[in-house]
């Protein structure tokens, strides 16, 4: 059972869900390959091959960190509120009424746009949050916007 569900108010129910988008495992997958390349060089140097255990350690750190970043990122949109919860080592959780909800934002860049993934910030009369690398923003923003005409009406 994950945090949101455990979390749940009486009669609340979670509209929408999102995690961190997968481009959060483009840096390792980058520097895994050129590990490669720094391995050959290190085991074709006499002195550098007592070493070319270390690179493997660095990526092996690098992609359990990562794993826990995007295996323990929750984002959702219930009928009462926002909730989130990201980290393993540092967690970061917030949990925000919609009624107190004035105004989401949506950040992207070009490449955000391409693979759909961007930022949501979402501001609650002068106290303001960001959602970093959150897959389909959009969407999450359109849930947002639904609960929150639902209570204006």
């Amino acid at each position: 059972m994950s945090y949101i569900e455990r979390n749940l108010l009486p009669d609340e129910q979670i509209l929408f869900r999102t995690k961190k988008h997968l481009i959060l495992f483009a840096i390792p997958a980058i520097l895994t390959i050129l590990s490669i390349f720094v391995f050959n060089y290190m085991h074709s140097n006499f002195i550098l091959v007592k070493f070319e255990w270390v690179p493997s350690v660095i990526l092996l750190i690098l992609w359990a960190s990562v794993g826990l970043e995007y295996y323990f990122s929750e984002f959702a949109v219930t009928n009462k509120r926002v909730m989130m919860r990201e980290g393993f080592f540092f967690r970061h959780t917030n949990e925000m009424r919609i009624r107190t909800i004035s105004q989401v934002n949506v950040y992207q860049s070009l490449l955000g746009q391409m693979l759909d993934y961007g930022s949501v910030s979402i501001n609650a009369f002068g106290v303001s949050d960001a959602y970093p690398m959150i897959a389909s923003p959009f969407t999450f923003q359109r849930y947002v916007n639904e609960q929150l005409d639902k209570i204006t009406m």
